[in-house]
């Protein structure tokens, strides 16, 4: 009761701190990063002179492009990555921002009337049998428009037909900014112009040739600890070349990285998994033996294979031509039934079956009709049948040339899809096996001449009749139990258990290389990671790498634990953050004293070279002087080496503009100080005219401009990017 007593005095003091440590726990989580209400830009992926990306819209569009990406081509979209999108979509808003927007305040617009012309022009509208005249077959704008009315009039009430008027509307809005951003790069266009006397000067350093003799003195002959470099030599150097120091928001780290591999117990139990497959009698847990169906006996080699494989079964007869060695030889001449394996391919253990054995002709004559739909081709095809429908108007065509095989030339002619074989009735002359695609080739070459049937491809449905065939050769049909090399989970349980270790101790001790060269690993280094980039030298595609030491919150020496795509796992450690903004002179001292060193060595050698010069008015015997061979090579204006030093384009462009038969002053380059000699120079021939040079230049220029227009906007622009918190 006392107790109680004496929490009821002090209710309110109780109050005030339980709410204090509230308060500061709410606003320690709001003040957090990214998740403030009181901070502008948390949900903002991005500013551009002042206008917000707002992460929702961004996300939408993101989304919005996979989705399209998915329709149009599945196999490109299974490769790009979410982030790869976002940075497509970054750079679209960037121009809508500092080049749409500023459209209207330059007077450059399109007209409806412009803009529908343009829609009638674009090949894939004009191709469209929905917008045909029904007399003539040729393109119709009356049918487009009587096209365009019926979905927005019926968008209403019509789920199909409200779906195919948003596409419309978004295919019209896309033409409109593709026509407004041609008025506007033509407007820079015809801003631009190549003076002739530039075209001819142009030409001339690219055509103009010269023999030279030189040799050079290496830097490296030089020991960095002869240098004398104080603090005020580094101080100055940097003074002078601040601008070579200005970094892009990137990071530097240290790695290890633990592979997961498969240890020889996980083989061995595969390989014995696999051998289990070829056993007929199996014993089961009670000790008596059942007699199963085997990989020998099986009535069906392919259903048996398909769920015992870990990749697809889609077996095709193969020549001996066809088969790689060593199987050609240890498979083809052996009878049907006949088991090879297991075998190791390609990072997997294999069993092979003769599965089947034919003979195939060397080559073809065959015709088909063609059938296309909507989707087909990956996403290319221009047909707006339904699937259904094609495959309705393919049975009538097989009923068709079934019943007189004398129709199908005809057929193939009104209907087919096909623009290589429609003029010649679906007519394809000889060819050999692999020319087509896989569904068509297996029924032309295993079938007999005159046979006709419907096979499915990715172009769509094809009816074909087998006309001739020439040759007779022997081919198998392999069934494959393909199963893939990989590490078991205690072994992957063990590797991350190593990883752990090393990521332990890392954390206690402040050299990351010492550490794993004590514990037999490898760090190993990676540098200029940007924010919003994919892949990490050395790593490999790993976002979430780059998101962590782009985190604000992640300190510079932190380590972090990271999984690599299952094929890995990887020790990181941030050692270096490079701010958006000039280095300081610390970060960058080690750059600083090495281009300090270069330029002290050259001012050694140039010293030395000039010293000997006045003694030795002869290449040959200056270079005799310093024990170097003088190199002969013939160089342009456009050249970038010199022959045994490597690029050197400043030795290179003095040496252009040096007089015949007289010894250059020492030229300080990247590697070494070079003394350079013209032997001959050949000029360059005149041109009557220099037009075409004038207008090959204009063309580059014009070609740039688009990428320059953009780059010089973002310059002067404000550009706060903050993708890296969302993707």
């Amino acid at each position: 009761m006392a107790t109680l007593e004496r929490i009821r005095q002090r209710s309110g003091l109780l109050l005030i701190v339980i709410g204090l440590a509230m308060a500061a726990f709410i606003l320690t989580d709001l003040l957090g990063s990214g998740s403030s209400i009181l901070r502008n830009d948390a949900n903002v992926v991005g500013e551009i002179n002042d206008v917000k990306i707002e992460a929702q819209e961004f996300s939408a569009r993101v989304d919005e492009r996979l989705s399209l990406l998915q329709r149009q081509n599945p196999q490109q979209a299974a490769t790009i990555t979410r982030s790869a999108v976002a940075n497509q979509i970054w750079n679209e808003y960037q121009e809508e921002v500092l080049i749409v927007s500023s459209y209207e305040d330059l007077g450059i617009s399109v007209s409806n009337q412009e803009l529908f012309e343009r829609i009638i022009q674009n090949p894939q509208v004009r191709q469209q049998e929905g917008f045909r005249d029904q007399v003539t077959g040729s393109f119709s704008p009356a049918a487009l428009k009587n096209y365009i009315a019926q979905i927005r009039d019926n968008s209403a009430a019509d789920q199909n037909a409200a779906q195919a008027y948003e596409q419309w509307l978004n295919f019209e809005e896309g033409t409109h900014d593709q026509l407004l951003r041609e008025k506007y790069l033509t407007a820079v266009r015809k801003g631009l112009y190549m003076p002739a006397a530039i075209a001819e000067t142009d030409y001339t350093r690219r055509n103009e040739n010269l023999s030279i003799q030189f040799f050079g003195l290496e830097y490296n002959t030089i020991p960095d600890s002869t240098l004398d470099i104080s603090d005020s030599d580094l101080s100055a150097y940097y003074a002078d070349h601040k601008e070579e120091f200005k970094s892009d928001n990137t990071r530097e780290i240290a790695f290890v990285t633990f592979n997961v591999a498969a240890s020889g117990s996980d083989k061995a139990q595969l390989k014995q998994e696999l051998n289990n497959y070829l056993k007929p009698e199996i014993v089961n847990r009670r000790g008596s033996t059942d007699t199963l169906p085997s990989f020998y006996n099986t009535e069906d080699d392919s259903v048996f294979a398909v769920g015992r494989s870990d990749m697809p079964v889609n077996p095709v007869f193969q020549t001996k031509e066809e088969i790689a060695a060593p199987l050609d030889s240890l498979l083809f001449e052996q009878e049907l039934g006949y088991i090879h394996g297991p075998y190791e391919r390609n990072n997997s253990y294999v069993i092979s079956k003769i599965s089947e054995i034919t003979t195939r002709p060397d080559s073809v004559q065959a015709r088909h009709i063609l059938i296309s739909y909507q989707g087909a081709n990956n996403g290319q095809s221009q047909s707006t049948r339904a699937p259904q429908e094609a495959k309705n108007l393919a049975d009538s065509l097989m009923a068709l040339v079934k019943e007189d095989s004398t129709q199908f030339a005809s057929l193939a002619k009104e209907y087919t899809e096909d623009p290589g074989s429609a003029a010649t009735g679906g007519f394809y002359d000889w060819f050999s096996p692999g020319a087509m695609v896989p569904a068509f080739n297996d029924f032309c070459f295993y079938n007999e001449p005159g046979e006709i049937g419907m096979v499915f491809t990715n172009f769509g449905i094809h009816i074909i009749q087998v006309l001739n065939q020439e040759g007779s050769n022997k081919a198998i049909k392999l069934v494959d139990i393909v199963r893939n090399i990989e590490a078991s989970d205690a072994t992957r349980d063990s590797i991350y258990d190593l990883a752990s270790k090393f990521a332990a101790r890392a954390n206690d001790t402040s050299d990351f290389a010492a550490l794993a060269t004590e514990m037999g690993y490898s760090a190993r280094p990676a540098a200029n990671i940007e924010a919003n980039q994919e892949n990490i030298l050395g790593i490999g595609a790993n976002r979430e790498i780059v998101r962590w030491i782009h985190n604000d919150e992640t300190e510079l020496g932190g380590i972090q634990l990271f999984n690599q795509d299952n094929s890995a796992f990887v020790v990181t450690q941030l050692t270096q953050i490079r701010p958006a903004d000039y280095l300081p002179l610390d970060l960058v001292k080690d750059e600083v004293r090495a281009e300090v060193a270069k330029m002290m060595k050259a001012e050694k050698l140039t010293a030395q070279l000039e010293a000997k010069m006045g003694e030795n008015a002869e290449l040959s015997a200056l270079a005799a002087e310093f024990s170097k061979e003088v190199q002969n090579q013939s160089i342009n204006f456009g050249t970038t080496n010199l022959s045994g030093y490597g690029t050197e384009p400043k030795a290179i462009g003095m040496a252009t503009g040096l007089a015949d038969g007289k010894l250059s002053a020492p030229i300080a380059g990247d590697r070494a100080v070079y003394v350079v000699l013209v032997n001959n120079r050949t000029e360059a021939g005149s041109l009557n005219s220099y037009e075409s040079e004038q207008i090959r230049l204009e063309v580059a220029m014009i070609n740039a401009a688009p990428t320059a227009i953009l780059e010089s906007l973002k310059n002067s622009a404000e550009i706060e990017d903050n993708r890296k918190r969302f993707f």
